[in-house]
């Protein structure tokens, strides 16, 4: 949940104050490159974000259909591993084809 609202909280300081601008401006300001690393972390966010709430939805999963092994499948080195991979694809997805 910390990683899905880290997420978050960086598409909503990062990208949507730009995306706002330019909605209401129908230009962009800025140069070609700070347009690229705009849409690249737009897709990572929404990417990342995706990603988390994926994982928060198994995770519930588990807790629900397998109450007594839980603690056996969720391990700290299972979420960490988890995490990792999510922002590693959200990364190869974002930055990977510029």
């Amino acid at each position: 949940i910390v990683s899905l609202a880290i997420t978050d909280l960086l598409l909503g300081l990062l990208v949507l104050p730009f995306s706002a601008f330019y909605e209401l401006t129908n230009e962009w300001p800025l140069s070609s490159t700070l347009c690229n690393i705009y849409m690249s972390l737009d897709v990572m966010l929404c990417t990342a974000s995706i990603l988390n709430l994926f994982m928060i939805s198994l995770d519930r999963y588990f807790a629900v259909t397998t109450p007594l092994r839980y603690s056996q499948l969720v391990t700290t080195s299972r979420v960490t591993v988890g995490l990792v991979v999510i922002w590693i694809v959200s990364l190869m997805v974002s930055f990977l084809p510029i």
